[in-house]
C-alpha cells in the first residue's frame, strides 16, 4: 500500500508542478499584457497633451484673426463713409474740366471767327 501511496503522491505532484507551471505562464503573459497597456495609456497621455496644446495655438490663431478681421472691417467701414464725399468731389471736378472745356472751346470759336 505504501508503493500505491506514493504513486498517488508522486501523480498528484507532477499535476500539481503541470499546474504551477501553467500559472507562471499566465503570469508571464498577464505581466506582458499589463504592460502593454501602460505604454498605451502613456502614449493617449501623451497624445492628449499634444492635442491640448494644438487647440491652444488654434485658439491664439483664431483670436488674431478675429482682431485682424475686427480692424479691417473698421478700416472698410471709414472707407465706406467717406466714399459719398469723394462720389461729390469726382462730381464737382468733372463739372469743372467739362465747364473749362467748354469755355476753352467758345474761346477757340470766338478766336477763329
Amino acid at each position: 500500500m505504501t508503493n500505491m501511496s506514493e504513486d498517488v503522491f508522486t501523480v498528484k505532484l507532477d499535476a500539481l508542478h503541470k499546474d504551477v507551471g501553467e500559472v507562471k505562464t499566465a503570469l508571464n503573459k498577464l505581466s506582458d499584457a499589463i504592460t502593454k497597456l501602460a505604454l498605451v495609456e502613456q502614449q493617449q497621455g501623451q497624445t492628449a497633451a499634444a492635442l491640448d496644446r494644438a487647440f491652444k495655438a488654434i485658439s491664439k490663431v483664431e483670436e488674431g484673426m478675429t482682431s485682424e478681421l475686427n480692424d479691417l472691417d473698421a478700416r472698410v467701414t471709414v472707407v465706406e463713409k467717406a466714399q459719398p464725399k469723394y462720389n461729390s468731389a469726382a462730381v464737382w471736378v468733372d463739372r469743372a474740366l467739362v465747364g473749362l472745356a467748354g469755355a476753352g472751346m467758345a474761346l477757340l470759336t470766338k478766336g477763329i471767327l
